[in-house]
């Protein structure tokens, strides 16, 4: 493909790849990031994408990076967040000592609940995962990334009311399965 028929089929699908990423990532930065990806893998394959579907190529490829772009986000975000709990812990645990060191009893008691409640959610998020990805993704979009009900329905291609009626029975199951042993944390 020569560099003029790139620059053309760039300007005018440029539009409809920056929709597509922002409509998952609702961030225009990333899905800017995301649009160069998809246009350098298109260069890679154009020759195995139909010409008629051009369109539909780079959208579906734009949207398959955004949510891969999310997935990894969330994984940076998950260790960064433990990275911060853990640097808290450390700051707690020199300011219990500076303060005389007879609380340190405390701190390992405090420091301790906090790995089993480090624990206990992950394992909520395992079962999660394989009872149901549908409930993985809204509670990782909603808890984790701060979405609102709209922006979930938008990623995952499904009505406000099935973001909300998943996420409810997502709820009775959690409660039912782990009510009790939350309880005795």
């Amino acid at each position: 493909m020569t560099e003029e028929k790139f620059r053309e089929i760039f300007h005018q699908y440029y539009r409809l790849v920056m929709k597509a990423a922002y409509c998952v990532l609702y961030d225009a930065d990333f899905s800017q990031d995301i649009c160069q990806e998809t246009f350098l893998t298109f260069l890679e394959k154009v020759d195995t994408v139909d010409k008629t579907r051009y369109a539909e190529w780079l959208s579906v490829c734009a949207r398959r990076k955004a949510i891969d772009f999310c997935k990894k986000a969330y994984q940076v975000h998950e260790v960064t967040a433990g990275d911060r709990a853990e640097k808290a812990g450390a700051e707690k645990m020199a300011d219990k000592i500076d303060s005389g060191g007879k609380s340190t009893r405390f701190y390992n008691d405090e420091m301790a609940e906090m790995m089993v409640h480090k624990e206990f959610t992950g394992k909520i998020l395992n079962s999660l995962r394989t009872k149901n990805t549908d409930w993985y993704e809204i509670t990782v979009r909603t808890y984790v990334m701060g979405e609102n009900d709209e922006e979930i329905a938008c990623a995952l291609g499904i009505t406000i009311g099935n973001v909300r009626t998943k996420r409810h029975r997502m709820m009775e199951w959690l409660k039912q399965r782990y009510q009790s042993e939350y309880d005795s944390l």
